[in-house]
C-alpha cells in the first residue's frame, strides 16, 4: 500500500491553471523520481505535499489518513520536506539546528543528555556523528549544512522525506555522499520523493521516475523502463539532440584582457577572451572561479593587475567603470544578487539600464511595460504580467529574465557565474541559444559552472583553475575530461592553446 497518494490533484491561481488532475503514488523504502521544466508545476506540488498550499480540487492521503492542513501538522504526521534553499540558523549550533523546535524536555527544563542522544542518532544516519554538536552551523560545509537538516527531519520520525534540488548547491565531489545517504535511508524503508534536474542522478538513485509537464502528470514508470532520450522527450514533448547547442563561429580581436590580477581568492591571473569566444572557467569549489569573475566585473576590490577591455584599461574594484567599458557580471546567486525578489518582472528588466525607459531622469512607465514585454516574449519568459513579482516565477524563467535583461544592453564581455543552476534541461538549452547568440553578435562571453561538463560543452576554450590561479588552457579541439579533472584537483599545469 502506498504511503503517499496524490489523487486528482489540481490547483488554479485565478485564471491559470498549474496543476491539472495530476494523481501518483510513492511507497515506502521507495526513491521516486520527480522532473519537468522549470514552470510545469513541481514547485506547487511540493508546496502541496508540505501543507503550504491547499489543492484546488483532489485530495492527498498520508498513510491512509488525509493530509493536514499545516506544515506543522503535516510534519507531525511524518512528512518533511528539505528545500533547495538551506533553512537552518547560521548562529545556532548543530545541536541546536538538528532539534530545532523539537528540543525533549520535563518539567520545564531541558532535558540535555537526552537530546544529545537525539541529535547524534541523528547525525549518525547522514554520517556526521563524528561532529562536535558545539559546532555552529555556519562552520560546516555546505554538504554538512544539508546533511544536518536531513537529520533534523529524522529525529522527528520522517517516515516521508522530499528533497527539493538537494544538490544544486553542492560541488561535485560531495554529490556522492549525499546519494549514498539517499540510499541508506531509502534502505532503512523511508519513502523519498527526489525532485531534480540532474537526470543522470535519477539513474543512479531512483526506483521509479514520474513526469510533469505543464501541469499534467505524462509519465510514471520503474527507472528501468526510462533512458536519457526517453525521459527527455516526455519532459520536452520533443527531441532534444544536445542540451547545449554549441555551434562553430567567427572569433575577432582581444575583447578581455586581463594582466597579473591580484585580488581575494585570485593570484597573478593573466588570460583573454576574444570578440565572438565563449571562454569557460574549469575549477573546483574555492578555485576562484567566481572571485575571477567579480574581480574582472569591478564586483571585487582588486590588489593589483589590470583589466582591459578592448584595448583600454579598465579602473578596477568599480562596478560603473566596468558597466561603463561594457561589461557585465551575471551573478550566481541569482535570488541574493541578480533580482529584487519581491518587484515586478518589469523593474528587474529596467535595473541597471535605465537608459530605454527614462527621459529626463525620469522613468517612462509605459515604455517600460513595452519593453519588458518585448523582452519576455523574445526570451520565452512563462509569466502570467510583467507586473507580477519575479519572486513568483520559477528559477529558470527568473534566469531568462536575467539573461534577457543583459542581452539587451549589447555588452562587449559578459561574465556568466553558473548560469543554469537549479534550472532544467530545456531551460539550460534556451539559456545557452541566447549566450551562443550573444558571442555571434560580437560579444565575448566568459562562463563558469559547478557542472564542469556543462562549460565543456558550451566553451571554444577553456581555463583551468586551482587554488587563485591558472593552471592550464585548452582549446575545444583538444578537451580531454581526465586531464583537466586532473589538474582542477592539483595536478602538474598544462597549457594546449589553438594550433
Amino acid at each position: 500500500m502506498p504511503i503517499v497518494s496524490v489523487q486528482g490533484v489540481s490547483k488554479r491561481f485565478g485564471a491559470v491553471t498549474v496543476l491539472d488532475g495530476v494523481d501518483f503514488a510513492f511507497r515506502a523504502g521507495e526513491v521516486t523520481g520527480l522532473v519537468g521544466e522549470n514552470g510545469a508545476g513541481k514547485s506547487t506540488l511540493i508546496k502541496i505535499l508540505a501543507g503550504a498550499e491547499t489543492p484546488t480540487a483532489g485530495s492527498v492521503v498520508l498513510g491512509g489518513e488525509q493530509l493536514p492542513s499545516t506544515t506543522g501538522d503535516v510534519i507531525a504526521a511524518g512528512l518533511s520536506v528539505i528545500y533547495q534553499e538551506l533553512t537552518d540558523v547560521p548562529d545556532m549550533t548543530l545541536l541546536d539546528n538538528v532539534l530545532l523546535g523539537n528540543l525533549s524536555s520535563r518539567g520545564g527544563l531541558t532535558r540535555r543528555g537526552e537530546n544529545r542522544r537525539r541529535a547524534k542518532a541523528g547525525l549518525s544516519r547522514v554520517g556526521l556523528g563524528e561532529l562536535d554538536l558545539r559546532t555552529p552551523i555556519r562552520d560546516l560545509t555546505i554538504s554538512q549544512r544539508q546533511l544536518a537538516e536531513i537529520a533534523r527531519c529524522l529525529v522527528r520520525d520522517t517516515r516521508v522525506l522530499i528533497l527539493d534540488e538537494p544538490t544544486s548547491s553542492l560541488p561535485e565531489r560531495d554529490v556522492e555522499t549525499l546519494l549514498s545517504v539517499v540510499r541508506t535511508l531509502r534502505d532503512e524503508g523511508i519513502a523519498i520523493l527526489y525532485v531534480t534536474h540532474h537526470l543522470d542522478e535519477l539513474f543512479d538513485v531512483a526506483d521509479r521516475v514520474v513526469v510533469l509537464r505543464d501541469g499534467n502528470l505524462v509519465g510514471d514508470q520503474p527507472i528501468g523502463q526510462w533512458d536519457e532520450p526517453s525521459l527527455v522527450r516526455s519532459m520536452l514533448a520533443k527531441e532534444l539532440e544536445q542540451a547545449y547547442p554549441w555551434r562553430p563561429r567567427d572569433v575577432g580581436e582581444p575583447a578581455l584582457v586581463t594582466r597579473g590580477l591580484v585580488a581575494r581568492g585570485v593570484k597573478d591571473t593573466s588570460i583573454h577572451a576574444d570578440r565572438g569566444e565563449v571562454v569557460g572557467l574549469v575549477g573546483l569549489a574555492g578555485s576562484g572561479r567566481t572571485e575571477l569573475m567579480k574581480a574582472v566585473g569591478g564586483v571585487a576590490h582588486v590588489v593589483s593587475g589590470e583589466v582591459s577591455v578592448a584595448g583600454r584599461r579598465v579602473r578596477t574594484g568599480s562596478i560603473a567603470a566596468a558597466r561603463s567599458a561594457g561589461v557585465v557580471y551575471v551573478p550566481e546567486d541569482r535570488k541574493a544578487e541578480g533580482l529584487v525578489l519581491d518587484a515586478s518582472v518589469r523593474s528587474n528588466i529596467a535595473m541597471g539600464d535605465y537608459a530605454p525607459v527614462s527621459r529626463r531622469g525620469l522613468l517612462r512607465s509605459g515604455v517600460m511595460t513595452r519593453r519588458a514585454q518585448e523582452i519576455t516574449s523574445k526570451y520565452d519568459v512563462k509569466l502570467g504580467s510583467v507586473h507580477q513579482e519575479i519572486g513568483k516565477l520559477s528559477g529558470g524563467n527568473q534566469q531568462k529574465v536575467i539573461v534577457g535583461r543583459v542581452s539587451e544592453m549589447s555588452p562587449r564581455v559578459v561574465l556568466f557565474d553558473d548560469p543554469t543552476r537549479g534550472v532544467d534541461i530545456g531551460a539550460k538549452s534556451g539559456i545557452y541559444e541566447h549566450v551562443f547568440t550573444l558571442a555571434e553578435k560580437g560579444s565575448a562571453v566568459m562562463v563558469c559552472s559547478s557542472d564542469t561538463d556543462e562549460v565543456l560543452a558550451v566553451a571554444d576554450r577553456v581555463y583551468v583553475l586551482a587554488a587563485g590561479r591558472v593552471v592550464g588552457e585548452f582549446a575545444r579541439g583538444s578537451f580531454d575530461r581526465e586531464k583537466i579533472l586532473h589538474l582542477a584537483a592539483g595536478g602538474s599545469a598544462v597549457s594546449e592553446p589553438p594550433a
